[in-house]
């Protein structure tokens, strides 16, 4: 290879891979061939670029200067080295003086697709880079279209993935992984660094939005193939952002990392980033509640002196959440806070904002701001489709929604304490929800993975189908719409229309607090401590699981007496100081501490029927419907006496269809589903702890997961599980199960156990259920009636959402 213009085409190949040592060498031998000016210029800004990413700086800026002084350069070529030294000084940390250089560049290559799109992608980057997300957002759709043009796959990608980028620091979850999504198999077949940008970015989405594990797993690839590629830079920059993602999980770890990349960054003379590492630094040992902290003063100032707005916001965030803690609320007032961050802007600063206002005795303020900041994260997570990930995102709200909470439980005032009751929980029970396109590809995987389940082979192909199926969901749009919150006049009336009271229990601290809303009026209890609570709840569900074991009489006696003891002391704490208040049915909004509580099991609600809802605003908001005429009758296999049950549920109805054995297929049963106003499912139940969209019932042919029934267009109005943990849910104030699945899909009511089910016990309580749903009484009043028949070793099932 001797011509300067082939050796510059191969140069740049290897540097847009991540092989920066060798497009270096090769850029220098092009040089070394004398070229013509263009190619000159494009040769030493190759070689400049691939300096800079080795770490180089101060050789780097020279070359693009010796470019830019070369005689007699047309616009195209004095475009090109003002594009290509704009780009290390962006990597330098020189904004302005960057952004001088790509718009010159911009103007002069009006006619060369190739090199505007290139300069339009850099300026988009530095866009990103001072937080105008909009304006890079426009230059990268500007790019991709030159690119395109241009025949230029692999600028173009990139464009993509950076318009990805953008948006989601626009708040776009659902396009930033749409637009990386779409380019990441592209980048994958490139090279080792090329998808570590990939994976380092789409790991900010998800961190963001709430999925810290995927993101933390992602990020960690991601430096090790920086690693692997030798891009020492790109390297360490990937090490701040994990440890700022380790922020919350393990700020320690973060701390060790950030200041290990301060260092590096020292090293290679890189200011402006060594900066953002010393940020992180900080942001972890306040975390981490470190005794010792940088002056978080000095580094604001340093940090803004950089331009580096978003960090230094950051930094003072952290400060003044650690001078309110202490009760330092003089200092804490003058703190310079941001008035936004460039991804997830309104989350931290507003609860940050808001406690100081109340620290200061501005608490009606207080709760102005974090009403609205609460309705507009309520707003972007309407856009997601996702469950999971609305789910996920709650996070973020939670802090605002507790704030919230306490500065209206200060009050005493039981309408407000009603209204942040429900700003506090269930976020995303307020998301008016959109059913899934259909998605052959995701049928497909599912199909699979219930094939190697059922045969419990190949657990690597598992887990990647588990990864591409909750994926390929995060891509789907939301409605944009959500449910105002119900006032106290809404529920009440609510509540006298279908005869029952509203029983709200919260956690706040270390409180137990209930408010009990009836017909016609709304009260506030103290319950007591939670740390009383708590060793209640440790082993409740084990203690259940191990009473629907088959075990010796005696055996069973005596763990009957534990469990019995058991729930009889969390009623003692719970419900019983307020039993005497709950007439009618009763409808439980429980803290998501609560949420593995068998509720009709417990002394106080004997006899009661009680559903528990995701939110009273859910509750209220559910229409009223008939009694249900068409039932689907299913029994899975390996179940003991799962065809006797079926068959016993079924007499009493006149419009009844019956799977069992061959014919409880999935295909089967998902196809019934949607024609049948009740299902009954009896069959082995498994809780997928880690994503409860992948808890099944074992049919036929293998499980059926919660993913293929949300995924259905029309839905029952009741669904009952008699089966185990199908009614298990992640422990928090938006929890995500099976049940909440059915629920945002459009089910009224859902039947079901958080814990095991005796098969036994099952088939002996079944038929009286169906026996009273099929005379019309509600979901809720007619497992109340048969527990209570039952009487002692009652399975633990729950009445979820409407109840009525």
């Amino acid at each position: 290879m001797h011509d300067s213009s082939e050796l510059h085409a191969a140069a740049r190949a290897a540097v847009n891979v991540g092989r920066y040592l060798e497009g270096a060498a090769l850029a220098r031998r092009g040089l070394d061939r004398w070229p013509d000016p263009l190619t000159r210029v494009r040769l030493l800004g190759t070689l400049a670029y691939a300096e800079a990413e080795l770490g180089n700086f101060d050789l780097a800026e020279s070359l693009g200067d010796e470019a830019l002084a070369l005689p007699r350069l047309d616009a195209e070529s004095r475009g090109t080295a003002h594009g290509q030294r704009a780009l290390v000084r962006l990597l330098r940390g020189r904004r302005a003086d960057a952004l001088a250089d790509f718009s010159a560049a911009i103007r002069l290559l009006s006619a060369n697709h190739e090199d505007l799109g290139r300069n339009l992608l850099n300026r988009g980057l530095l866009y990103l880079e001072a937080g105008q997300a909009a304006k890079a957002l426009a230059d990268f759709e500007h790019a991709v279209a030159e690119s395109e043009t241009a025949g230029l796959r692999d600028q173009a990608a990139k464009a993509w993935h950076n318009a990805g980028y953008a948006a989601f620091l626009l708040g776009d979850y659902v396009r930033a992984l749409r637009d990386m999504d779409a380019v990441a198999d592209y980048f994958a077949g490139q090279s080792p660094a090329a998808r570590a940008v990939g994976l380092q970015d789409r790991a900010e989405v998800l961190a963001s939005a709430g999925l810290s594990d995927d993101a933390i797993a992602d990020l960690r690839r991601a430096v090790a193939l920086f690693r692997a590629a030798r891009a020492k830079r790109a390297e360490t920059a990937s090490l701040v952002v994990l440890a700022r993602m380790l922020l919350t999980e393990n700020p320690r770890e973060g701390l060790r990392i950030a200041r290990r990349a301060s260092a590096r960054f020292a090293a290679m003379g890189a200011n402006a980033d060594r900066l953002r590492a010393d940020a992180v630094a900080a942001l972890c040992a306040h975390a981490a509640d470190m005794r010792r902290v940088p002056d978080a003063m000095a580094l604001g100032d340093q940090l803004r002196h950089r331009g580096l707005n978003d960090e230094a916001g950051q930094v003072m965030l952290a400060h003044c959440t650690r001078l309110l803690a202490q009760g330092r609320l003089d200092e804490a007032r003058e703190v310079r806070l941001p008035r936004f961050l460039r991804a997830n802007p309104n989350a931290w600063v507003a609860a940050v904002r808001a406690e100081r206002l109340a620290a200061l005795g501005h608490r009606s303020r207080a709760l102005a701001s974090v009403r609205t900041s609460l309705d507009a994260l309520h707003t972007a997570q309407a856009r997601i489709g996702s469950l999971e990930l609305q789910t996920s995102m709650s996070g973020d709200l939670r802090r605002l929604g507790m704030l919230g909470l306490r500065l209206a439980l200060e009050r005493r005032d039981p309408a407000l304490v009603l209204e942040w009751s429900e700003r506090a929980r269930a976020a995303s029970s307020r998301v008016i929800p959109v059913g899934p396109p259909e998605d052959p590809e995701q049928a497909a995987d599912l199909a699979e993975l219930r094939t190697l389940v059922a045969f419990q082979t190949d657990p690597v192909r598992r887990q990647e189908l588990r990864r591409r199926i909750r994926e390929r969901t995060w891509r789907t749009g939301g409605s944009h719409a959500t449910q105002p919150v119900s006032s106290l006049p809404e529920v009440q009336a609510a509540l006298m229309r279908r005869n029952a009271t509203l029983l709200a229990l919260l956690a706040i601290d270390d409180a137990a607090v209930a408010l009990v809303v009836s017909q016609e009026s709304a009260s506030l209890h103290e319950l007591g401590p939670l740390h009383q609570v708590a060793p209640l709840l440790d082993g409740l569900v084990a203690d259940l699981d191990v009473a629907a074991a088959d075990l010796p009489a005696a055996t069973t006696a005596t763990l009957r007496a534990s469990l019995h003891d058991r729930l009889a002391r969390l009623d003692a704490l719970l419900l019983a100081p307020v039993a005497h208040l709950l007439s009618g049915g009763v409808v439980l909004t429980p803290s998501g501490l609560f949420g593995h509580i068998p509720w009709p099991l417990l002394p106080s609600l004997a006899g009661v029927g009680v559903t528990v809802a995701r939110s009273a605003t859910a509750w209220v908001s559910a229409p009223d419907v008939g009694p249900p005429t068409r039932t689907l009758l299913v029994a899975g296999p390996r179940l003991g006496r799962g065809e006797e049950e079926i068959d016993a549920c079924a007499a009493p109805w006149q419009e009844v269809t019956l799977l069992a054995g061959p014919a409880a297929s999935v295909a089967n049963t998902l196809a019934a589903f949607p024609k049948a106003d009740l299902v009954h499912v009896a069959a082995h139940g498994h809780h997928h702890p880690q994503n409860p969209l992948f808890s099944s019932a074992d049919l036929a042919d293998g499980p059926v997961f919660g993913y293929e029934v949300q995924a259905l267009g029309t839905v029952p109005d009741i669904v009952i599980f008699s089966a185990c943990d199908l009614g298990r849910r992640t422990s928090s104030d938006d929890p995500l199960g099976l049940a909440t699945a059915l629920l945002h899909s459009g089910v009224r009511t859902v039947l079901a156990s958080p814990a095991a089910i005796a098969d036994a016990a099952a088939a002996r309580l079944m038929p009286g259920l169906h026996a009273r749903l099929a005379t019309g009484r509600p979901v809720a009043d007619a497992l109340a009636a048969s527990v209570a028949e039952f009487g002692p070793g009652a399975p633990p099932l729950v009445c979820f959402g409407a109840g009525w």
